[in-house]
């Protein structure tokens, strides 16, 4: 039973994350049809930066020994939180300026984001290097931030980045039922041309879309930061979880994707605490296979088909 409970308190943090990048991916692809190749490698590349402002001024860090704009070094919250503002001015910058223009070829597109993908990681690995750094987390790290709950060890940045996830993501889907801007975004997944003739600004919705979307996949990658630490390939596992987990909604339901991101994680730290033979590697491979069987077998997901067929 120990094992069972410790298995699910370490599945919280990465499911968490595969969550938030699974709703991301389901907000770009419901507003434009665009899959977003480049959302896990956005969200590395705003660890970074949140790892320069956390660092401060220092010889040390590229971007931070000869800049006025940085001063001390930023409390890590706040550093993350400088991140997400820099990754949602990236993400609307690339809507705007590389999606937009060619948003009626969906495969050019997509293979923009994946060009964008090779160079954000390019740049990465040029100006820091493939070396593991340490970010540290917003939250209590130390080996006695932890409560004992039969026999299982739950810690307290775990329960804070699955509060702070769950709290985002609750918040963005208030706002989309209650706010005009939220209200206006639902239009636009649902009826692009009547959005236009109704006088909603669809462009501009689009562009706030890929900027949330964006600001999603960072805060995800600051928060898990603390617990895999700042590395070049640091999202590309949680992309492929995060992908499956949107898959299962069809690339639609951001409600499935995120409770597919928690199921991932879950299955994920079952299969490595009760099968042996299972590392890493292959609850990766098994991801992917996951993927491949919903796209062959129900590529709407596990929506309803009537739903799914309202929703294209």
């Amino acid at each position: 039973m120990s094992l069972f409970l410790q298995r699910t308190f370490d599945s919280l943090a990465n499911g968490s994350a595969y969550a938030a990048l699974a709703v991301a991916i389901s907000m770009v692809f419901r507003s434009t049809g665009i899959l977003n190749l480049a959302q896990g490698q956005l969200a590395m590349f705003s660890t970074y930066v949140a790892l320069v402002l956390a660092t401060g001024p220092s010889p040390y860090m590229k971007f931070s020994s000869n800049t006025d704009l940085i001063g001390a070094a930023w409390p890590v919250w706040a550093a993350i939180l400088g991140a997400v503002a820099i990754s949602m001015v990236i993400g609307a910058f690339t809507e705007r300026v590389i999606i937009r223009p060619i948003s009626d070829n969906p495969v050019a597109a997509v293979g923009a984001t994946l060009g964008l993908y090779l160079l954000l990681g390019a740049f990465v690995r040029k100006q820091w290097g493939g070396r593991t750094m340490f970010l540290g987390s917003p939250f209590p790290q130390t080996a006695e931030d932890r409560w004992d709950i039969g026999g299982a060890r739950l810690w307290y940045d775990s329960v804070g980045i699955t509060l702070t996830m769950i709290a985002v993501l609750g918040l963005l889907a208030i706002l989309q039922r209650r706010t005009k801007a939220g209200l206006a975004f639902r239009a636009v997944t649902s009826n692009r041309t009547g959005s236009l003739l109704v006088g909603i600004r669809v462009s501009r919705v689009l562009m706030f879309g890929w900027a949330l979307a964006a600001g999603i996949g960072a805060l995800a990658g600051g928060l898990i930061a603390g617990e895999i630490n700042v590395r070049p390939d640091m999202m590309g596992r949680l992309l492929v979880f995060g992908l499956a987990a949107a898959t299962l909604g069809g690339l639609r339901s951001p409600v499935l994707a995120f409770v597919g991101g928690y199921m991932f994680a879950f299955l994920e730290t079952m299969l490595g605490g009760y099968v042996s033979f299972v590392d890493s590697q292959v609850t990766l491979v098994w991801a992917l296979l996951v993927l491949i069987i919903v796209l062959f077998v129900r590529p709407s997901g596990l929506m309803p088909r009537t739903e799914a067929w309202q929703q294209k």
